[in-house]
């Protein structure tokens, strides 16, 4: 068992010694983390124990090992142990990607108390069509900065194209290419990469599952590769437990358009294309 004799991390007194173990512990015991094992403590350093913390001890990351620790004492037994397989990339089995019928905006209209025609003008409007690829995958958006998050920003350096701490529309692939980008992340860390894609119809990201009704994300994602059905259902759970619903009974795009498409909505004319669209299936001139 390796030891240390002074605390490394955040805040701690960083013997060069010292973080040199810490650092080769780290490697060993997690396959996807890649640290320079140089003794000096920075970034990459501390976010790696922030993800082994909260990945593997459970605990809420303090970026700080300290001599006979339960971090240190759980990283040398995974470093003698190491992580030698990858988390798994299955993904669900496909379903029959049917369409949306009338039925489900009855439905829908019906949970949320507004009219069918304003939960078809948000759907025309959000899904541009439809909620999966010509692969019957159901449609994604991989944000390599929610995933750079969610793991801490351990493997921003190591993987740049699918972890980044800031934005970068530059890294999308687009369609059927954004699942390359995701079973890679996968690969890493099942969990995060799989809420930090948006999916479906209504593009809504993995980190939300609970809001739209799971108790898990693997089960948010088996029900997106089913039907449009489902995407529809996890929407109408999502506005109900975000308390949108008067926005929609209201026809106030604006503030609807506000909540799920972010601040800068008005960049896509999301609110403009929805009420266009919503009088267009209203019957309305």
């Amino acid at each position: 068992m390796s030891t240390i004799v002074k605390s490394v991390g955040r805040g701690a007194i960083n013997h060069e010694a010292d973080v040199k173990i810490i650092q080769r512990l780290l490697n060993l015991a997690v396959e996807a983390i890649n640290l320079n094992e140089d003794g000096k403590i920075g970034p990459a350093t501390i976010s790696a124990i922030d993800y082994f913390q909260y990945h593997y001890v459970g605990v809420k990351p303090d970026g700080r090992i300290d001599p006979n620790g339960a971090s240190l004492i759980l990283l040398n037994k995974k470093a003698e142990n190491p992580q030698c397989a990858s988390d798994r990339v299955d993904l669900p089995s496909l379903g029959n990607a049917s369409k949306l019928q009338d039925n489900d905006f009855t439905q829908a209209s019906t949970k949320l108390g507004c009219e069918v025609a304003a939960i078809r003008a948000v759907t025309e409007i959000e899904s541009k069509g439809d909620g999966f690829l010509v692969s019957k995958r159901p449609k994604i958006l991989f944000e390599a900065h929610i995933f750079s998050r969610l793991t801490y920003h351990c493997f921003d350096k190591s993987y740049p194209d699918i972890s980044s701490k800031a934005w970068n529309k530059k890294l999308y692939k687009g369609n059927e290419d954004e699942y390359p980008r995701l079973i890679k992340a996968m690969a890493i860390d099942r969990n995060a990469a799989l809420q930090s894609a948006s999916w479906g119809m209504f593009q809504i990201m993995g980190f939300n599952y609970r809001a739209s009704g799971y108790s898990a994300v693997e089960r948010f994602v088996e029900d997106m590769f089913k039907s449009e059905s489902e995407h529809l259902s996890a929407f109408v759970e999502y506005i109900k437990t975000n308390k949108l619903t008067s926005t929609l009974k209201d026809k106030n795009w604006a503030a609807f358009a506000a909540a799920f498409n972010g601040p800068d909505y008005a960049q896509n004319a999301y609110d403009t294309k929805m009420a266009a669209v919503y009088k267009k299936f209203a019957g309305l001139k």
